[in-house]
């Protein structure tokens, strides 16, 4: 069993490979994952009201596209309908 806490565990990374614990892989993980958390409380966040004028806009272009390629559509077809007949 005590074995077992000290198996080796091959990690690529970084173009080399290095040998290296589960208990250091561990400590490896927590101490990256700390890192991300300090990071994620330093990011300035968007406002509610920043959040939906930005939403408004996708949503208005999003319409305003969709309504210039039903144009587009209704005009390829009508040419296609010309030539076709």
């Amino acid at each position: 069993m005590v074995a077992a806490r000290h198996r080796r565990v091959g990690i690529i990374g970084g173009g080399e490979r290095a040998d290296v614990t589960v208990r250091e892989s561990f400590e490896r993980a927590r101490t990256f994952l700390g890192e991300v958390n300090q990071e994620v409380r330093r990011v300035t966040w968007p406002t509610p009201r920043e959040i939906a004028g930005a939403t408004a806009v996708v949503l208005a272009a999003t319409a305003l596209l969709a309504l210039l390629l039903a144009i587009y559509d209704l005009l390829v077809s009508n040419v296609l309908n010309v030539i076709l007949r």
